[in-house]
């Protein structure tokens, strides 16, 4: 009887399109990729969700952004030093600039998701210029401008211009 069973087996595994470990390698693959694509889901549904601009919401949507995309760092240092300095200054200062903005921006994210609940920064103000990792592509001067906070007069707390 093993005999029989032996020799369906060795014919199964002999005509299976899979072999051993390539089943585990693929649902491993997929859960990967399920796990980054819901991660960079739930930073856009968060950091969008958020109308205020500085609000636990918003602190919680940077956070889980910069957590799960913070590798974006390297590209866009890469980008940026590259406009400031050429290419050459660009790709290989850029890269060691971007991998330390990359281990920043993993650390920061952490801090910011631990600490949504809690105004620190006071009044959830982002601790990081740009404020989420995609904003790195756009020119610096823009987005500097863009974000210029002053201090109202009424109640003396920081709104944007």
């Amino acid at each position: 009887m093993s005999t029989e069973n032996d020799a369906a087996l060795g014919l199964l595994a002999i005509h299976s399109p899979m072999r051993d470990g390539e089943s585990d390698q693929r649902s491993r693959i997929w859960r990967n990729v399920s796990i980054a694509f819901l991660t960079m889901l739930m930073g856009t549904l968060l950091s969008s969700a958020a109308s205020a601009e500085n609000s636990p919401a918003r602190k919680l949507g940077r956070g889980v952004a910069n957590l799960g995309l913070g590798v974006m760092a390297i590209p866009g240092e890469i980008i940026a030093t590259t406009r400031e300095s050429g290419p050459a200054v660009g790709m290989t200062w850029g890269l060691i600039k971007g991998t330390g903005m990359m281990v920043a921006t993993e650390v920061i994210g952490l801090f910011e998701v631990v600490t949504c609940p809690f105004a620190t920064p006071p009044d959830y103000t982002p601790i990081l210029d740009p404020e989420f990792p995609w904003q790195r592509f756009t020119n610096r001067e823009e987005s500097r401008s863009a974000r210029k906070v002053r201090t109202a007069t009424a109640g003396g707390r920081r709104v944007q211009e």
